[in-house]
């Protein structure tokens, strides 16, 4: 293995920006059979920070098939003094899972020192003896503000093995053939830091990484091929046989339910409604690697499942009445999978597609408090790979366009000659608005009160009359009724009087001056608030402010005025734009940021009669 002597300090160039800089990362891998890999890992990261230690702390995950052969390593000072020396007896060993099952196992050591800089060096080995599905990824940075120094990948099998790779950010490895092995080796040195900024891209789109796989693999008594989503796909299909038997009782249920309904979607939506009713969610990660759910009887027996599990049984009650589906594979914070190269670790969610006449459905089967029909924010637009019967087909979710995630709020305001203001709000939220709202129908009286009086910038209001509606439909909507007053609504200065346009809080904007990372936004909305202001007698409007719109790549920003008598009807319209954004155009971002607090942040001016 290469040989690294830790050094006291990091070129100027690494340190910008950075809490740590990972000053090696060093992967070995060999691979002798489909049933025999060895993984041999060196890292030395230097902690600058103390904020940073967790990036020095030691996790290595294992399972039924691997095991952690060797462990040991140093912790030097500033200086390259080995300050403590890191024993295998020291690593903590866990079983522990946050569902009911796991196969895997976790070792950890939080390794600490008392003054930074200092430099955590550590190598250890895995052996898998029952077949992998995929190799160790090469990911020697997977945080921002950590630079890199060094780093390799190395990657040995037999002669003549066939195995696919994506390389991101990383470049083509190199490639060469001795003692009957094909080694394929990526190095990467000297890249800085990754700078934390709102509004920025991914990390996966941001790092170098490298993914392999066997094209050919055996795992956990099974065959298959990584060749392409479609061989992978039939794989998966495998694992799915048999396991949508249902008992005689619950085939009976589901006729019971659903042969006096008159349309497959009609039939879809009482199987759904009976899925939530009856079963529950629960993480279980056993099987075939976690990849393969639990059969149906069994779920029907247990009232329970995980994401595969529940995704099957639906899918096998749906078959019990007609109706075709298929169990498809999806990334829940991934939008993106790569469509020329298959792998498992790309997907860590199971829904189920119902192709009907009219339309297809999306099921989320772990949460059917999701409205029937409609796509949730966790995978619309999602890249998903259904597991059919002639394999697996690439494909990618629907997602809502930016104007139908709405926000449509209506103010009603009379103002006392006091000052003090008495309030009707009536807020409806709709698609991925809604979907950010899903929680409030669940707040006990107390909470909702607390949750609406932080939306406003008056904290001593006093809100009344809470009343929420909820419509679930395939654009779902919450609507929130609520009555409010406050004291000090309109500040004096001697005879005159400052009135807050919105009372709502004023949305937040960018001090950065410089932009490091392009911008990136994954879901677009649109606001449209309308306020109507009504004054008292003794108050006179002698000031409004001025009506602007700006509108750019980023979204738009409309203020209008309206006035009769002595109201004032206004309306602020704000677009927020998903997408990806060229960081030139920051300039652009802060000026619509700067846009939309002008517009909250607007009072008008009235004067004493």
């Amino acid at each position: 293995m290469l040989q690294h002597s830790p050094r006291t300090q990091s070129p100027e160039a690494l340190l910008a920006e950075s809490d740590a800089v990972v000053r090696l990362d060093e992967t070995e891998t060999t691979y002798t059979s489909p049933t025999n890999v060895v993984e041999r890992h060196h890292r030395q990261i230097t902690i600058l920070r103390q904020s940073a230690a967790r990036k020095g702390f030691f996790t290595c995950v294992v399972d039924r098939n691997s095991a952690l052969k060797s462990f040991a390593g140093t912790v030097r000072d500033a200086h390259g003094k080995v300050i403590r020396k890191l024993k295998r007896s020291e690593l903590k060993y866990s079983e522990y899972s946050s569902g009911l099952a796991d196969d895997a196992g976790y070792y950890t050591l939080e390794i600490l020192a008392p003054t930074v800089p200092y430099t955590v060096d550590v190598e250890y080995e895995i052996a898998c003896n029952d077949g992998i599905l995929a190799f160790a990824p090469f990911l020697p940075v997977a945080s921002t503000a950590t630079s890199l120094e060094k780093a390799a990948y190395t990657l040995s099998v037999p002669a003549g093995t066939p195995l696919g790779y994506k390389c991101c950010r990383t470049g083509e490895p190199e490639k060469r053939t001795e003692k009957g092995c094909d080694i394929y080796r990526w190095q990467l040195e000297q890249l800085p830091a990754v700078e934390a900024e709102e509004m920025m891209p991914r990390l996966i789109d941001l790092l170098p990484m490298v993914f392999a796989v066997p094209y050919d693999f055996r795992y956990g008594q099974t065959q298959g091929s990584m060749r392409d989503w479609r061989s992978f796909g039939a794989w998966q299909r495998e694992l799915l046989e048999g396991r949508d038997a249902l008992p005689d009782a619950l085939r009976r249920e589901v006729h019971a339910l659903t042969d006096t309904l008159a349309t497959p979607r009609e039939k879809v939506r009482a199987l759904y409604d009976y899925l939530g009713a009856t079963t529950r969610y629960v993480s279980i990660q056993l099987g075939i690697g976690g990849l393969q759910p639990m059969p149906a009887a069994e779920v029907f027996r247990t009232k329970f499942g995980d994401c595969k599990a529940l995704a099957n049984y639906l899918r096998a009650l749906l078959a019990e009445c007609g109706i075709d589906s298929d169990y498809a594979i999806i990334h829940l914070d991934r939008p993106r999978m790569f469509r020329d190269f298959a792998s498992a670790n790309q997907a860590n969610h199971a829904i189920l597609r119902v192709p009907l006449a009219a339309d297809t459905l999306w099921l989320e089967c772990t949460n059917t408090e999701i409205p029937f029909g409609y796509i949730h924010e966790d995978i619309a637009g999602h890249d998903a790979i259904l597991i059919t019967r002639e394999g697996g087909v690439f494909t990618t979710l629907p997602r809502y366009a930016d104007t139908l995630n709405r926000m449509v709020r209506h103010v009603e305001l009379d103002v006392a000659p006091d000052g003090s203001v008495a309030g009707h709000i009536t807020e409806r939220y709709e698609a991925v608005q809604y979907e950010w709202k899903m929680g409030f129908p669940k707040l006990d009286a107390r909470d909702r009160t607390d949750y609406l009086r932080g939306e406003l910038k008056l904290p001593t209001a006093a809100i009344t009359r809470i009343a929420c509606t909820e419509h679930k439909a395939s654009i779902p909507v919450i609507e929130i009724t609520y009555d409010f007053t406050a004291a000090h609504f309109v500040n004096f200065s001697g005879e005159r009087g400052f009135v807050p346009l919105f009372p709502f809080r004023e949305p937040g904007v960018t001090t950065a001056r410089n932009r490091a990372n392009d911008l990136f936004r994954e879901t677009g909305y649109c606001d449209t608030e309308r306020i109507t202001i009504r004054l008292p007698e003794n108050l006179r409007i002698e000031a409004l402010p001025r009506t602007e719109s700006l509108d750019n790549l980023f979204g738009r920003c409309a203020l209008t005025l309206d006035t009769a008598e002595n109201a004032i009807t206004a309306e602020c319209r704000i677009m927020k734009s998903s997408g990806s954004f060229p960081r030139g155009e920051f300039e652009a971002y802060k000026a619509l940021l700067n846009a939309c607090r002008k517009a909250y942040g607007a009072s008008i001016v009235v004067k004493r009669q």
